[in-house]
């Protein structure tokens, strides 16, 4: 830099023009462009502006490459400072309010000029998480004429600094460019920043006005004495409360002195991503603008802040994919955006990112990125890189512990991270879906018909239950917390041994039942806890044995209403035809002979027909009661797995002798699916 005049700097080529008024600067407002034309800073500003630009890189002109989308003022008064921001990046300038700017939002990057009081809390919360726009604002229009001219200068020439990310929660070993757990001291952290860094990530605890470290925090106060002469009114409960040190108390953080925090304006970065509670505070907050950490950054040298509306949790890599996807040439709006969907699209993950900066700032232009798809063994080979790589594939797991980061952006893709997380290059194999919807819909409501059994006379072995569960919720944790190909094999087959194990306990249930039947005078419901609660159905339907409209509904809670919700069907003609699990998993249908030769076989036929959704486990038997006495046999149990929407039909021979009484003769079916059992009677008549 160098002066030309009072009022004129010269930065890398570039007339900066420090104006009085705001007639002034709107005047030559007017005459920016994208290469020419001095750029106007407030005479207010200049000083920490002027600051800002000595302590990292800058450029006169940029390749339009380095900017997307458009720029939209909010507010009239800022029409100036949006003109200036407009006409420097070569982009459209309109003027509209929030809503617009989430409608353009789907055309790309929007940046949104305004005031710090008309962003707020609820406004912020109101735009989608994953729609690319972010904030120019400042307390006035000479703070936001300072941002706009450092993001003219310095946006563009910001990819040539290292980047740095650190993550006070993290057990893990240090990586290259990368500080964790006790590391993370405020002078740790302004010793790895050195004289600059492009993008500075943080991931770890905060509140507000403050983003804790170890041994201090990253303070959002802007001025050595930040105690207020004049404590201003509160408006409400709720709303910009002067913090314990505007009220001259110190911090209040009680175990810290403000002298041991690292304030936010000295930070010698470029953009910062703030992974941290509560740091997203602009106007209407709970706290005053001017502690505000993110606000505080853009008044000193950072030119773009991403940081955390509300409570975050979870997708611990959101900064570092942030990293990635800015070197992959992505705008800040984009990055944003992108950094959502993974955030939504992770079981954990709970929070969304906002942009302090200017959307359509790419930092690093590059071709978009193009999504690989798998070979044709279903992996692919990702080499090392700063950046990020797009797969086509929701789940992807290293084969090496040590080997790329895949984060599932949520519609069916990945991005794939090597260096930005201090990984390697290599091989990442589709890893299939998690348990998640199987445990949810399948495994814990069969598990929990299994254990009702009881209440139906039924006693399945706790301890196979008991065991099968425990198995069941460590797959589900173990495919959660799998960081490599093999880890997430092993828990897939932990949880698919559960489903074995429960069909097998489901099969000796039905087994057991039939060899009840054969050779007892058995009847379901006798076996069925008492006292009962019932209501009956006043409307008959119609008996699905001999078709008549006689068969009257009782649906009965056992054990004076503590047991599950069970149906007796019971028809005026045939007497009982169904009994058992109101809520059966799969349908059965049953065809059966109305009469049939003593001294020769029968066939009961079961139609049975998963749900469309999801498969099935059923075991099915029949029996013919007190076999022994009426010279019957029955064949013995079977399993079937059947898919979604799949239909098998399943014929149960019955043998009769000659000792066989020629009379009505009751075959009981005993059918299970996923935990839930049925007896459905079907009587043959027999003759001679």
């Amino acid at each position: 830099m160098h002066e030309l005049g009072l009022s004129t700097v010269r930065v890398s080529g570039r007339d900066v023009v420090t104006t009085v008024t705001a007639l002034e600067y709107a005047e030559l407002a007017s005459s920016v462009g994208v290469r020419s034309g001095p750029i106007p800073v407030a005479a207010e500003a200049w000083a920490s502006c002027q600051a800002a630009l000595e302590r990292l890189p800058v450029v006169g002109s940029a390749p339009a490459a380095h900017w997307q989308g458009v720029v939209l003022v909010a507010e009239p008064v800022f029409t100036a400072v949006g003109e200036v921001l407009a006409r420097g990046s070569g982009r459209p300038l309109l003027h509209g309010d929030l809503r617009e700017a989430v409608e353009l939002s789907r055309n790309g990057p929007v940046t949104v000029v305004a005031g710090v009081g008309e962003i707020t809390p609820e406004r912020l919360a109101a735009i989608p998480a994953d729609a690319p726009i972010g904030f120019v604002l400042g307390q006035d229009a000479a703070d936001m004429s300072a941002l706009v001219a450092r993001t003219l200068l310095q946006g563009p020439a910001l990819a040539a600094l290292s980047d740095l990310s650190f993550d006070t929660l993290s057990g893990e070993d240090p990586a290259p460019g990368l500080l964790v757990g006790e590391q993370v001291t405020p002078t740790g952290l302004r010793a790895a920043i050195g004289d600059g860094v492009a993008v500075l990530a943080g991931s770890g605890h905060g509140r507000d006005c403050i983003m804790h470290l170890d041994g201090g925090g990253i303070c959002g106060r802007a001025e050595d004495l930040p105690l207020l002469q004049l404590l201003p009114p509160i408006r409400d409960g709720w709303t910009e409360h002067p913090t314990s040190c505007q009220q001259g108390e110190g911090c209040w953080r009680g175990d810290f002195d403000i002298a041991n925090h690292l304030r936010a304006s000295e930070m010698r970065v470029a953009i910062a991503v703030l992974d941290s509670c509560r740091t997203a505070v602009a106007g209407g907050g709970a706290i005053r603008p001017d502690v505000s950490v993110p606000l505080t950054m853009l008044r000193g040298t950072a030119i773009a802040v991403l940081s955390a509306l509300g409570t975050r949790s979870g997708a611990g890599y959101a900064g570092q994919l942030a990293t990635a996807l800015i070197r992959s040439g992505l705008s800040l709006g984009a990055v944003v955006g992108e950094v959502n969907r993974a955030i939504t699209a992770d079981p954990e993950g709970l929070g969304r990112l906002v942009l302090f900066g200017d959307a359509g700032l790419v930092a690093a232009p590059a071709d978009p990125p193009i999504a690989r798809r798998l070979d044709a063994d279903g992996s692919v080979v990702v080499a090392e890189g700063g950046g990020a790589v797009l797969v086509e594939c929701a789940a992807l797991h290293p084969v090496e512990s040590d080997g790329p980061l895949a984060v599932d952006r949520g519609v069916g893709a990945s991005w794939v991270l090597t260096r930005a997380v201090g990984r390697r290059g290599g091989r990442l194999v589709a890893a299939g879906d998690t348990f998640d919807e199987a445990w949810e819909q399948r495994v814990h409501p069969w598990l929990t018909r299994l254990q009702a059994l009881p209440y139906l006379g039924i006693t399945p072995e706790a301890r196979r239950l008991d065991a099968a569960r425990r198995t069941a919720v460590a797959a589900l944790r173990a495919r959660s917390e799998a960081t490599h190909a093999a880890a997430a094999r092993y828990a897939a087959d932990r949880f698919a041994s559960v489903l074995d194990e429960l069909a097998d306990v489901q099969h000796g249930i039905v087994k057991q039942e039939v060899a009840r039947v054969a050779r007892s005078f058995y009847a379901f419901v006798d076996g069925w806890a008492e006292p009962w609660r019932v209501t009956s159905d006043v409307q008959p339907e119609m008996c699905p044995q001999c078709g008549i409209d006689g068969a009257v509904r009782h649906r009965v809670r056992p054990a004076a209403g503590a047991g599950p919700q069970l149906c007796y069907l019971v028809c005026a003609r045939c007497g009982e035809v169904l009994a058992g699990d109101s809520r059966f998993g799969a349908e059965v249908v049953l065809h059966a002979p109305g009469e049939a030769l003593r001294g020769a076989p029968f066939t009961v036929t079961a139609a049975i027909t998963a749900p469309l959704d999801r498969p099935v486990d059923v075991a099915i038997g029949a029996a013919v009661v007190f076999e022994s006495i009426f010279d019957m046999k029955s064949v013995t149990c079977q399993e079937l797995r059947l898919g979604p929407g799949e239909r098998l039909a399943i014929d149960l021979t019955v043998e009769t002798g000659a000792g066989t009484f020629p009379d009505l003769q009751p075959v009981k079916v005993i059918v299970a699916a996923d935990g839930a059992v049925q007896c459905l009677t079907r009587s043959v008549w027999l003759r001679v």
